[in-house]
């Protein structure tokens, strides 16, 4: 019995020494065992917090300062609506627009209201400054006395009349003219002998021409118009004289490379009629070079109207005549007077017309738009 009280003993013992023991021995060697316990339960310190009532953050909560779901209409610029209302307008109202127009690019387009909306109308306006406002459409009239001799006939006293539609633009004391030709009526004192008729397409054939004009301030405060030399060259290829037209020789040869038929007729150069008794009923087939100079002009307050002198020269080669004594055509010079009436011998008249009014509305209308003519033309 004594025995087995001292063996329990030293059990006991033992088993506590090992309990107690450290990972690391007296003499150095490392506890190579592995602590596997995972159990988390007796160190809450230690152990991760997953409290199911903890809620996450909501990026979306304005208390937060967290930024806003882009995706949110109501904070979107791109959602605002670009489109802008109309102009509210009155029905036939203009004002003046955005759109360049003319060949000047400094004119503006005015705009009428129509069904609610400002549109484009082909009336262009430009800057006059300080000047009297001259853009717009005009109808223009320019007369030529000359003495003409054809056939070794003294013809006595000739008149030329062309009728023009003239659009204007303007930059200040610059106009920038379209002029198209309408209408050419030629007459003299015996036009029983002979009369030179120029047929529509004469004047349909010339088209519009380009013609730059300047506005000058006269000492008793009105307004001048001039216009430097104007060349024309009729019926002529303009590669043939190009930026020299004034020392262009016309050609008298219906075969010359340069002759155009312009009038499209069939026939070189343009064709003319030639009636009376010297004239006969026949045609002409010509080239013709002129020019003109405008000058001692007078423009009105409101620009409405304006009135200048004509210097001009006119030289006529005639390519193919059916009556053999028009083959040498006519030489026609300028007159500084008149025998018939008083007065300037050579001048434009232009007044303001309707925009939007053409060559038909002119040539119907001349009697009521200019001044009478000097002396009455058949």
């Amino acid at each position: 019995m004594k025995k087995a009280l001292i063996s329990l003993t030293i059990f006991v013992f033992c088993v506590l020494m090992v309990s107690c023991g450290s990972g690391s021995s007296d003499n150095g060697d490392t506890d190579t065992s592995t602590d596997t316990d995972t159990d988390t339960t007796d160190n809450p310190d230690t152990a991760t917090d997953t409290d199911p009532t903890d809620e996450p953050v909501n990026p979306t909560d304005p208390t937060t300062d967290e930024p806003t779901d882009p995706t949110d209409p109501t904070d979107n610029p791109t959602d605002e609506p670009t489109d802008t209302p109309a102009d509210n307008c009155t029905e036939g109202e203009t004002r003046l627009g955005e759109t360049v127009c003319g060949s000047t690019q400094h004119g503006k387009l005015y705009q009428v209201c129509k069904d609610g909306d400002w549109e484009d109308t082909e009336k262009c306006t430009c800057d006059p400054g300080e000047y009297p406002e001259v853009c717009g459409t005009y109808a223009q009239k320019m007369w030529f006395t000359s003495t003409s001799k054809v056939a070794t006939i003294d013809l006595a006293e000739g008149w030329t009349r062309t009728y023009f539609l003239i659009e204007q633009e303007q930059e200040q004391d610059k106009i920038h003219a379209k002029a198209t030709y309408c209408n050419i009526k030629i007459d003299n004192s015996v036009s029983y002998m002979l009369q030179i008729v120029m047929p529509q397409s004469f004047a349909d054939a010339l088209g519009t021409a380009l013609k730059e004009s300047y506005i000058t301030k006269n000492d008793d405060s009105t307004f001048g118009f001039n216009q430097d030399v104007f060349w024309e060259i009729r019926g002529i290829d303009p590669a043939c004289y190009g930026d020299n037209p004034e020392g262009y020789n016309l050609p008298t040869n219906s075969a010359d490379p340069c002759v155009q038929d312009w009038d499209n007729d069939g026939m070189p150069g343009l064709t003319v009629n030639a009636k009376g008794t010297v004239g006969g009923n026949s045609i002409m087939n010509m080239v013709e070079k002129s020019s003109s100079i405008i000058h001692d002009g007078l423009i009105s307050e409101d620009g409405l109207k304006i009135d200048a002198l004509v210097s001009w020269t006119d030289e006529q080669k005639i390519l193919y005549a059916e009556n053999n004594a028009l083959k040498n055509g006519s030489d026609n010079k300028i007159k500084d007077s008149s025998k018939e009436f008083d007065g300037p011998a050579n001048f434009i008249e232009q007044f303001k017309i309707e925009d939007g009014s053409d060559c038909a509305f002119i040539v119907n209308n001349a009697a009521t738009i200019f001044s009478p003519d000097p002396v009455t033309l058949k």
